[in-house]
């Protein structure tokens, strides 16, 4: 990301995708420490890029939504079905080749059903709504569920079944790495099953909490307790690997090519003064500024 920054000449604004102007560039580096300044505390350059993200974000997946969800599957498969039509050619859905005409019948199902969902802006209490919304949670419910039960659980218990042993897998003086040594490959099998096993068990309610089935069960618990600090662990990692992706982008856009100086000759020392007035420093520097001038006004006003 640096060496991009640094090696391009960008324009002052450039709307091409992927392009780098130096517009964007300050934009960039307003909102990214606007958004950190919410670490100093609730502030007006947090809720300008707040309101700015949220408003942002909302016309394009409203945009997004009318594209992909009104004009492609109804406008544009209309328009398509009926050149088939026009031209007597058949429609292939699902692999069988049916007539037009009925493709756009079948079509006509789905968008009375997304009419009855809306009917709840014009009559809350309507039957209408509720058809629409029961198919959506059902179907929606059975894939997830199979797919669920089929991505984890079973994959889980195939997993469970396979040997203890695999004869590629070497000794304790052979291996280079310590996922070919026999004995842990033996060892994570163990622990794997174990861990596994003690897991559904404590979820197991139908039998009287014994003993045995108690101790089951604080297995079971330990290894969710670690399933889910692992979890947690590696969304920490990715919110950091965000954060330094946006240092690096910060310290990018302190090249001479964004400064407000004129950039110095090709393999020269930019210097002090150019990396003082690029966009990161001077808008970090007046956001801190006036920050500071309204903690001080905020200050005089709650000691008079």
């Amino acid at each position: 990301m640096i060496l991009a920054l640094q090696q391009a000449a960008p324009q002052f604004f450039d709307l091409t995708p992927g392009s780098l102007d130096i517009l964007g560039g300050w934009l960039v580096c307003f909102f990214t420490l606007a958004v950190f300044s919410f670490l100093y505390r609730d502030n007006p350059f947090y809720k300008t890029a707040e309101h700015a993200f949220v408003g942002l974000g909302t016309a394009y997946y409203t945009l997004q939504y009318w594209k992909e969800g009104i004009w492609e599957p109804v406008v544009e498969y209309m328009e398509e079905r009926s050149a088939d039509m026009d031209a007597g050619e058949l429609y292939s859905l699902g692999g069988m080749d049916i007539e037009p005409w009925l493709a756009i019948s079948l079509r006509i199902i789905p968008l009375l059903l997304g009419l009855m969902l809306l009917w709840r802006l014009f009559s809350p209490n309507s039957w209408a709504p509720r058809w629409p919304l029961a198919i959506m949670v059902g179907v929606y419910a059975a894939l997830k569920m199979t797919g669920e039960t089929q991505s984890k659980l079973v994959v889980l218990l195939a997993e469970a079944m396979t040997p203890l042993t695999d004869p590629t897998k070497v000794g304790w003086a052979e291996w280079s790495n310590i996922e070919q040594w026999d004995v842990f490959f033996t060892f994570s099998k163990i622990v794997f099953f174990v861990g596994l096993f003690c897991a559904l068990g404590h979820f197991l309610f139908t039998y009287k909490r014994t003993p045995l089935l108690a101790g089951v069960s604080r297995i079971g618990v330990i290894t969710l307790m670690i399933t889910f600090g692992s979890m947690f662990g590696f969304t920490v990692l990715g919110r950091i690997a965000l954060l330094i992706e946006r240092v690096d982008a910060l310290e990018g856009y302190s090249a001479p090519a964004y400064s407000l100086v004129d950039a110095p000759p090709p393999g020269t020392d930019p210097g002090f003064l150019n990396a003082a007035l690029s966009p990161p420093f001077i808008i970090g520097g007046i956001i801190v500024l006036l920050l500071a001038i309204g903690a001080i006004s905020r200050r005089g006003k709650s000691t008079a």
